[in-house]
């Protein structure tokens, strides 16, 4: 059993692992530039308008308890929209790194059968 295995790994590259390693960290990093650009990206746009609900909210006065509950409103959706993005940039780097490191289809070793099969 054992020398079938070991036969088998005979035709893959010592540097194959190293490789797909390496491959791997280039894709993470890759993705936490992104999703660190997009979620900036949503705070600066909706940064102004956290900050006046926030002072209205925090003031007082007669429109305070509406400017609380749009303030905490807003702030749940750009929670959402940023997890909506991190998810996104997410598969999209499962799935770079997916084709990066897939086998080329010519590069396969044609299965040895140790017996034969009549037609």
């Amino acid at each position: 059993m054992r020398s079938r295995f070991v036969g088998s790994l005979r035709g893959l590259s010592r540097l194959l692992v190293p490789r797909m390693l390496a491959t791997g960290s280039l894709v993470t990093s890759a993705t936490a530039f992104r999703v660190g650009v997009s979620c900036l990206d949503l705070w600066l746009d909706r940064a102004p308008a956290l900050v006046r609900l926030a002072v209205r909210a925090s003031v007082g006065g007669a429109g305070a308890g509406t400017a609380q509950a749009t303030f905490r409103d807003d702030l749940i959706a750009l929670a959402r929209e940023g997890a909506e993005v991190t998810w996104r940039e997410l598969r999209r780097a499962v799935d770079e790194l997916e084709e990066v490191t897939r086998p080329q289809e010519g590069t396969g070793v044609r299965p040895h059968r140790p017996y034969r099969v009549k037609p």
